[in-house]
């Protein structure tokens, strides 16, 4: 009994009626594999042979498709064998009757065709005339050419004969044919077969599974199979074997039964379609890159095989309800390659790059294939690996290129050169990725090359945060220098190698007091040996005057020049990733020299934009925040540091380190213990001797705050031995022992507060450096009773009137007002106020947002001019005297005079009548 087919059947029992009364007929009966199209052939031949008509049956079969006339002699040779014909039919058998090799000559076939077609039409007119004649075709999809051929002329001439041409089109298959589509042209009778509904598939289900079967196991063989009796049947005895039915019915378990034969279905079709096995196979391991044409070369198709290949596909594997013809061919894909072994995968796929290759196809497009290889032998393989690694970190994909280096390294034999190579270039790439393991991929690379120059090659291009993060690479540059030695004279790339080995060695022993030490004297050297400067050299340097800057042993100016030096030499742009933007603006800070920055930062911050790095652009505000501190100006310096930690957010704790050495200076220039809780709130481990320094300044600080001096000297003390112990013993870093004297001052330990003072004092006599020394002269002032205390602190003012920092100037102003004061001396009041006004003025300054600069004319930036220059210059420029401009800014004439002439001296002018100009300002504002 077929469920839910009455109106199809009716249909059928109308065409055989209307054949046997003497009306030629033809039914198409249309629907997807597995719908019941053939069982519907079958009862409309029953109900046929039924009436006593004359019933010829035959079928398409894939494996005969080429066969000439196959599916018309399993029709008509029946009659023939038999000689059931008429008498006169008897001597008119064409040479359909033999077999295909006898049709005779190429030039008979054309004369031997159209004998057999008019054959056909004269044997079933004569058959017809005797009784109804039913012809049943199943499956035109699969007919072979000469059959299809046979069928349509018969079509064509159905009329006034007692004769039925019944036959199935699947859908999906041979719908692109002519012919098939001239014969369901010619149709008297459709029949459309869909799957069952949910109802009957129920029944059906019922039927062989019993009545107690629940709901939702019903419900999952619709969902499985579409409501295609024929998948139903076949689940539901798969279900009863497998025990999934009653008592307990298993849903979960019947879903991945059906998944299980959809696959089975496809292999077993692949096996019975060497066409359809070559194109899938094909495509399968082209993935992504799979073209008509490449799929064609690679399977060794023409491109109408692969057409016929994707219509037999769809139609005996036909696609699950709202899946694309896309998505189809993807899952079927997906069969073929979970059941291909590895050793047919291997070679597929290495064929498959090789034709991409010779397709002229990408690196990339090259390689993929040879990521699914089980092994890798061939040097053009590994070769096709690092070319795809390559590509990939060139279009910004580390990770793919990671990724293929890996596969390439898999089968490479461990001691070849060509592995530290790949080592090397998987070590380049995980930088871009941050990856920890970067440094021991380099360390693995260097250890394989064979020749010391190469090796020294690798090595010297480690980058230094690697080098000073993982001491086996410190260890390794250091061994590798040493190898090396001094090149021989002449030795250009010997010298250059040496000097990128020494840079590096440097960096790692930046808290080596040995190497701070000499720094100075490293440097002299270069001096006498100067010439235009490699990139080498411009690292080299940079370490040396960072370290000579940290050791505080030379005169500031000194080391002002040689990072000045430096900088004129180092290409904006090549400092956003370079050492220059992390080890030259604390240089610059502790010698008072932040105007040598500004052009320079400038063009690194237009580069750093069009970039759009926002790492870099962090870096590149917290520069400019401690270039504004160093002279003074709190309030600017903290919203750069402000601007730096928002854009550093997201990132990396070494990525928020410039701004938050920029935000805990500020904290410690202005003793703002909210913003020093907040930037020891994450607890993150120092990153490196800068930031212990300065955690270690910002608790103590925060525990004097809490009146807790015990603890807060503990921290103070603790820093300084850190720092003494590295060499770093620089006064303009040295908050800690600033502190520590206080401390002993406010604890009545005169003794000491003075020892400690004068230690500050002497090392911030031989650094040099204005702001640095007016602080210790405050500092020493501060803890001298009498007459000598005032005399250091009217030192301190002296120093910084004009050059340094302006905050400084405010804090020596404020103490030595205080000590006037509580001395009843005169000048006390005003000095007072000016500190304190001063302070108030450069803690609130108005900032540009578009340069985190204070408010100051395009020509003053352009100039150089620092904040008291722009305010002497500014009055100047109005028409005040010297006279009228110290009183307004509380200071005294020879600080106005000395402001006057270095401005002039920027301006590139001669006097004040030239002033006005110069600033962009009108002379009678």
């Amino acid at each position: 009994m077929l469920l839910e087919r009455e109106q199809e059947l009716a249909v059928l029992n109308e065409a055989v009626a209307e054949a046997g009364a003497g009306a030629g007929v033809l039914v198409v009966v249309e629907g997807g594999t597995g719908t019941g199209t053939t069982a519907l052939l079958n009862r409309l031949a029953e109900r046929a042979t039924a009436t006593g008509a004359l019933v010829l049956r035959s079928g398409g079969i894939p494996a005969e498709r080429s066969v000439p006339f196959g599916v018309l002699r399993r029709l008509v040779l029946p009659l023939v064998a038999e000689r059931d014909l008429p008498a006169p039919l008897l001597t008119a058998v064409p040479p359909i009757a033999a077999g295909p090799d006898q049709a005779g000559p190429d030039g008979e076939a054309g004369a031997v065709r159209a004998d057999t077609l008019h054959w056909l039409h004269i044997l079933f007119a004569g058959l017809s005339a005797e009784r109804s004649v039913v012809l049943a075709v199943d499956d035109l999809g699969w007919v072979d050419d000469d059959s299809l051929e046979a069928l349509a002329h018969l079509a064509a001439r159905l009329d006034g004969l007692r004769m039925l041409l019944a036959v199935v089109r699947k859908d999906g298959l041979g719908t692109r044919d002519p012919l098939v589509g001239e014969i369901t042209a010619a149709a008297t009778h459709r029949v459309r077969v869909c799957g069952l509904s949910r109802r009957g598939t129920a029944a059906l289900v019922t039927r062989h599974l019993g009545d107690g079967c629940p709901e939702e196991f019903r419900r999952t063989c619709h969902d499985i199979t579409g409501g295609r009796p024929k998948d139903l049947r076949v689940l539901c005895d798969r279900a009863r074997l497998r025990r999934l039915g009653a008592p307990h019915w298993h849903p979960q378990r019947l879903r991945e039964l059906g998944e299980s034969l959809r696959r089975e279905r496809l292999l077993s079709m692949l096996r019975r379609e060497p066409v359809l096995d070559a194109f899938l196979k094909a495509t399968a391991v082209l993935a992504d890159q799979a073209t008509d044409d490449l799929v064609a070369r690679l399977a060794g198709l023409t491109r109408q095989q692969c057409a016929y290949a994707r219509e037999v596909l769809t139609h005996t594997w036909p696609p699950e309800p709202g899946q694309d013809r896309a998505a189809h061919t993807r899952a079927a894909c997906a069969v073929v390659l979970q059941a291909m072994g590895d050793e047919e995968s291997s070679r597929r796929h290495r064929k498959a790059s090789a034709v991409l290759d010779a397709c002229g196809a990408g690196p990339e497009e090259v390689a993929l294939p040879l990521l699914h290889v089980d092994r890798l032998g061939d040097p053009w393989e590994i070769h096709q690996l690092r070319a795809a690694a390559a590509a990939a970190r060139r279009r910004g994909a580390p990770e793919t290129a990671v990724r293929y280096l890996g596969r390439a390294l898999v089968d490479v034999p461990a001691g070849s050169h060509v592995r530290a190579e790949l080592l090397y270039e998987l070590g380049v790439t995980e930088l871009d990725l941050q990856s920890p393991v970067a440094g021991r991929h380099f360390v693995q690379a260097a250890r394989l090359m064979p020749r010391l120059r190469r090796r020294a090659e690798v090595v010297s291009s480690t980058p230094m945060d690697i080098v000073r993060s993982d001491p086996e690479v410190a260890a390794l540059v250091r061994e590798t220098a040493a190898g090396l030695g001094t090149p021989r004279e002449g030795d250009r790339q010997g010298s250059y190698l040496a000097m990128r080995l020494e840079a590096r060695a440097r960096y790692a022993g930046l808290e080596d007091p040995g190497l701070v030490t000499s720094a100075t004297r490293r440097l002299l050297d270069l001096d006498e040996q100067r010439h235009v400067a490699s990139a080498a050299e411009r690292e080299l340097r940079t370490v040396l005057v960072f370290s000579a800057a940290m050791g505080g042993q030379s005169d500031h100016r000194t080391v002002a020049k040689m990072a000045r030096q430096v900088l004129e030499e180092e290409p904006a742009h090549g400092a956003l990733s370079g050492l220059a933007l992390e080890l030259l603006p604390p240089v610059l800070y502790c010698t008072d020299s932040p105007q040598f920055v500004a052009s320079w930062l400038a063009a690194a911050r237009l580069h750093a934009a069009q970039e759009g790095n926002a790492t870099t652009l962090s870096r590149i505000e917290a520069v400019q925040g401690l270039a504004l501190l160093s002279r003074g100006e709190v309030g600017a310096a903290r919203e750069c540091g402000v601007r730096a930690l928002a854009l550093a957010e997201g990132g990396t704790p070494r990525d928020r380190v410039h701004a938050t050495l920029v935000q805990g200076h500020v904290a410690l220039a202005v003793s703002d213990a909210a913003l020093a809780e907040r930037l020891l709130e994450p607890a993150e481990p120092a990153a490196d001797l800068r930031m212990f320094a300065l955690f270690g300044a910002l608790k103590g600080m925060l525990a004097e705050d809490r009146g807790n001096l015990p603890v807060a000297l503990a921290h103070y003390l603790d820093c300084g031995r850190v720092l003494e112990r590295a060499g770093w013993v620089n006064p303009a870093f040295a908050h800690w022992q600033v502190r520590v004297a206080l401390i002993h001052h406010r604890a009545a330990r005169t003794a000491d507060a003075l020892a400690a003072a004068r230690s500050h004092h002497e090392r911030a006599l031989a650094w040099g450096a204005p702001t640095a020394l007016s602080r210790a002269l405050r500092l020493l002032g501060m803890v001298t009773e009498g007459a000598p205390g005032i005399e250091l602190l009217r030192q301190a003012v002296d120093v910084v009137e004009t050059e340094g920092s302006r905050l400084e100037l405010a804090h020596a102003l404020t103490e030595l007002g205080r000590r006037l004061q509580r001395e009843s001396l005169p000048d006390g009041d005003r000095l007072f106020r000016r500190g304190r006004r001063l302070a108030a003025e450069l803690v609130n300054a108005p900032v540009d947002a578009g340069t985190g600069s204070p408010a100051r004319t395009e020509q003053a930036l352009t100039a150089g001019l620092t904040p008291a220059e722009r305010r002497v210059a500014e009055r100047a420029a109005r028409g005040l005297s010297n006279r009228e401009i110290a009183e307004e800014l509380e200071t005294s004439l020879r600080a106005v005079e000395r402001h006057l002439t270095s401005s002039y001296r920027k301006f590139r002018i001669t006097g004040r009548e030239q002033l006005a100009h110069a600033m962009g300002m009108d002379a009678t504002r």
